[in-house]
């Protein structure tokens, strides 16, 4: 009885590990590349965020260039960690990790599998927030997945969240140089709230650098908030462009000039999403 005891005493302090300790021992075993072991003790991890990390850990490890050969393998782990995935309560943390599982299936070329799990990962990321979006299409086009960033965006069909995901990658493509994407990104938004907030924040980005540019842009970000419909987010959006336009100009800012401008109709019937007035 002696062996048996000994048993049924490891597999009772199995039991007891906590999820620190499992993530220890996956930390260990990815390491040393024994990932149906790593993803088996995964299974056993209870708490959303520490299942998030495991997974998180064994997709990284998985991605690494070295392995990348063993393409079979990997896209059976990666298949493996999808009900895990999938047991997870947390929306946001399901998004993100099927983001990360179909960016590696697209690492060893499987397309298939990638699209699915991508598409899954957008669908949950609207239910996630739409920070969740913007930072799956973003590291798709961090990777120069740029044919698979399109293939996300043209899954999201909301306009209103089109021009925000929009509005933010024009921000991304400025502050990595690539001031043609940038532009391009900038020429697609429709409403005018977005298009303007995403010029704002260009012109901060340039206020440092550039004051002439960035007077520029607050130029055409002031004509384009002047056609948001909703007045109070082009009040309050007036007032931040001519705000920032003082601080460059050293001149001060002229109240009865906006309001002047904020009394007037917009000249357009864009601007629908300009209730979002907390997104820049």
């Amino acid at each position: 009885m002696g062996k048996l005891d000994e048993l049924f005493g490891i597999v009772e302090r199995e039991d007891k590990k906590s999820d620190l300790e499992r993530i220890e021992t996956i930390e260990e075993l990815v390491s040393s590349e024994e990932f149906q072991r790593a993803i088996s003790e995964l299974e056993r991890v209870k708490k959303d965020e520490n299942i998030y990390v495991g997974a998180e850990i064994i997709i990284k490890g998985l991605s690494k260039p070295d392995l990348l050969t063993d393409r079979a393998s990997i896209s059976a782990y990666l298949k493996e960690l999808i009900p895990i995935i999938n047991g997870v309560n947390s929306w946001r943390y399901r998004a993100i990790l099927m983001a990360d599982v179909a960016m590696a299936f697209y690492e060893i070329g499987d397309e298939f599998n990638g699209d699915l799990a991508l598409k899954t990962a957008i669908n949950l990321a609207y239910a996630a927030g739409e920070d969740v979006l913007v930072e799956i299409l973003r590291e798709l086009i961090r990777r120069g997945m740029l044919d698979k960033g399109s293939y996300a965006f043209s899954l999201v069909r909301d306009r209103k969240k089109i021009d925000f995901l929009l509005s933010q990658l024009v921000e991304f493509f400025y502050l990595a140089g690539d001031y043609e994407k940038a532009r391009a990104a900038l020429h697609h938004i429709q409403d005018p709230f977005h298009r303007s907030v995403a010029l704002y924040r260009l012109a901060l980005i340039e206020s440092s650098r550039d004051k002439n540019k960035a007077l520029v842009l607050l130029e055409e970000a002031t004509k384009s908030a002047e056609k948001i419909q909703n007045k109070h987010a082009r009040l309050e959006l007036l007032i931040k462009l001519s705000d920032l336009k003082g601080q460059l100009t050293g001149e001060g800012v002229s109240l009865k000039e906006i309001l002047k401008k904020n009394s007037s109709p917009p000249s357009s019937q864009h601007g629908e999403n300009a209730h979002d007035e907390d997104q820049y």
